[in-house]
């Protein structure tokens, strides 16, 4: 048999006899041989053709076939490397494993392949191996008829390290260990591995991978993890193990051992669903010891960065915004992020329904309502959210709980302030029980302790209102410098929890006498550009010096819609509405 010799991509077609090939090692040079084997054939081709490319000769899988494990950097490869070990264990095929300067190597026998010479070998292979789920962890790429590998014991030369040989163990060790062990040749071992045959290529193959998923009742939220929820519905076959590992290592964190071996063991049943390929209680038990004693005894930890949490990551995951990954992104993900929006349960609220128009604001949006000092700004926000009933925790740092009550009370029961005065004198309760969505807090924060709040809350909000932005805590001295920390943390709070944020806001004193803009809020121009929505609130008073109308308008909104309307006070109820010149003359 031949091998195809190549000391670069444009340096090729050197052909040696298979045993002659390890005489090329501990070379400090980029060193590669052909993944397959060939016959005499191919010297006549490249001496006709001189380039191994659209070799039409029949192909040979060799003593030793070659698996590729790669990935943006050593620890991704380590990672998928683990769980190619598992899942060739799975198989009952023997391996020995290389480090290659940057990914690994597996090498497995060729008896673990029913074969025989063809042309179209490389296909039948990839076939074979996809259908096996190797490809979760290796390159399916890595299988083409006339590709070339790193030979053992030769220099990576961009990583500058050397392809050695690595026991198992060192896998569970860390990248940096395993690339201080490569930063040399390594003494070499003949290869004597055998199975018996798991890859059938005398035949086509052809296999239609199926995920069952199990429907466990009402989901949990969608901001912790989904991810690793769903995985616990149900996986492809051939993926059980790497997942079951990475659902382990996470439990492993958060729960007893007994527990995360109970669930772990529940998990296993569910989706051991195929008699040929048994996923047995030994390797699960395996799997979660090695959650336990994995790097030397710490345990193992995976993070949004894992393959596969990657491959189930969605956009209402709290954590999602903060991926580095999601910096770059191409038409395929953008693409993903846009149908998991419209086919997820996206419970937008629409303030705008509430007086005959369309303004809907969606989970994950800041909403800033600027006004000026003494213009209802609060009793508005206590009438729209009074009429959503969502789970609100909104937070004033301006008026008192007594205050803030007897106006909810009577924005709910449509009572004047006699009527709710002739109500609590009687010693009379009961409103309580319709404000179960709400939870009031009268004490400021930092901004970065919002997060904390909303976390140790008995049920997350959909709503949160902040009553004033300028009231938040600061160790900054500059106001613009406060104003602007203050809406990047409520930008980060409503994303990273698909939640809605309201935040009243105060306007300069140019706007408060010439009018309001997108640049009115008092501070840093930040507020405009970290905010989904800006609405502005203007006063409107009658003869006797009381205000009678709010004109509410849309200064910026990210969507299309627009709000534009006038509403009548009638005492603390806000309500009716009047479509005002503005709108009506862009209705015609």
């Amino acid at each position: 048999m031949i091998k195809e010799m190549a000391f670069g991509v444009a340096d090729r077609c050197h052909l040696v006899d298979v045993s002659k090939t390890s005489e090329w090692q501990n070379i400090n040079r980029d060193t590669f041989v052909s993944l397959y084997d060939y016959d005499e054939y191919v010297r006549e081709f490249v001496a006709k053709f001189k380039r191994m490319a659209g070799f039409d000769g029949l192909i040979y899988i060799p003593d030793e076939f070659i698996l590729d494990v790669d990935g943006s950097n050593t620890e991704h490869a380590r990672q998928s490397a683990i769980g190619l070990c598992i899942l060739l264990k799975d198989l009952m095929i023997p391996y020995r494993i290389y480090f290659s300067g940057t990914g690994f190597h597996f090498g497995i026998p060729s008896t673990a392949f029913r074969w025989k010479p063809d042309r179209q070998l490389h296909l039948k292979v990839k076939a074979a191996l996809k259908n096996a789920g190797i490809f979760q962890y290796a390159d399916p790429a890595v299988t083409d008829k006339t590709r070339i590998i790193r030979l053992n014991n030769t220099l990576n030369s961009k990583s500058k390290l050397w392809k050695v040989l690595i026991n198992e163990g060192m896998l569970n060790t860390s990248a940096k260990e395993i690339q201080e062990y490569a930063v040399g040749p390594k003494d070499d071992q003949p290869f004597d591995l055998e199975c018996e045959p798991v890859f059938d290529v005398l035949t086509k193959q052809t296999k239609t991978t199926r995920v069952e998923t199990v429907n466990f009742g009402r989901t949990p939220d969608p901001v912790n993890y989904p991810c690793i929820q769903t995985m616990t519905e149900g996986v492809t076959e051939g993926s059980r193990h790497q997942t079951a590992l990475v659902v382990a290592a996470h439990f492993r964190w958060l729960y007893p051992e007994l527990l995360v071996r109970q669930v772990m063991e529940w998990w296993r049943q569910m989706v051991d669903n195929n008699p040929n390929q048994p996923f047995t209680n030994k390797e699960m038990e395996s799997i979660v010891e090695n959650c336990y004693t994995g790097h030397g005894g710490s345990g193992y930890r995976y993070g949004c960065d894992n393959p596969i949490m990657d491959r189930h990551c969605k956009n209402t995951c709290k954590l999602y915004k903060a991926k580095k990954s999601q910096s770059v992104m191409n038409a395929t993900a953008m693409d993903q992020v846009l149908m998991e929006f419209y086919s997820s349960d996206q419970r937008a609220i629409n303030i705008g329904g509430l007086y005959g128009q369309n303004f809907p604001i969606y989970p994950g949006e800041v909403v800033i309502l600027q006004a000026p000092p003494k213009s209802m700004k609060t009793m508005l926000l206590q009438n729209w959210v009074n009429s959503l009933k969502r789970r609100t925790y909104f937070m004033e740092m301006e008026m008192s709980p007594r205050q803030i009550w007897s106006r909810f009370v009577q924005i709910q029961q449509g009572w004047n302030e006699e009527q709710l005065i002739e109500h609590y004198k009687t010693m009379r309760n009961g409103i309580a029980k319709d404000f179960d969505w709400l939870i009031m807090d009268y004490s400021s924060c930092y901004p970065q302790e919002l997060q904390k709040r909303i976390s140790m809350l008995p049920e997350k909000p959909e709503i949160v209102v902040v009553d004033h932005m300028g009231l938040l805590r600061s160790k900054k001295q500059d106001n613009n410098m406060k104003v602007e920390e203050a809406s990047q943390a409520l930008m980060e709070l409503a994303v990273q929890n698909n939640i809605i944020v309201f935040a009243v806001s105060e306007i300069t004193k140019t706007a408060f006498h010439e009018g309001m803009n997108l640049a009115s809020s008092k501070g840093s121009f930040r507020i405009a550009y970290n905010a989904n929505k800006v609405l502005s609130l203007n006063p409107i008073k009658g003869f006797d010096g009381k205000i009678q109308q709010l004109h509410i308008k849309s200064e910026a909104n990210r969507e299309k819609e627009t709000l534009n309307v006038k509403l009548w006070v009638n005492g603390v109820k806000i309500a009716g509405q009047e479509t005002s010149a503005y709108e009506k003359a862009n209705v015609r």
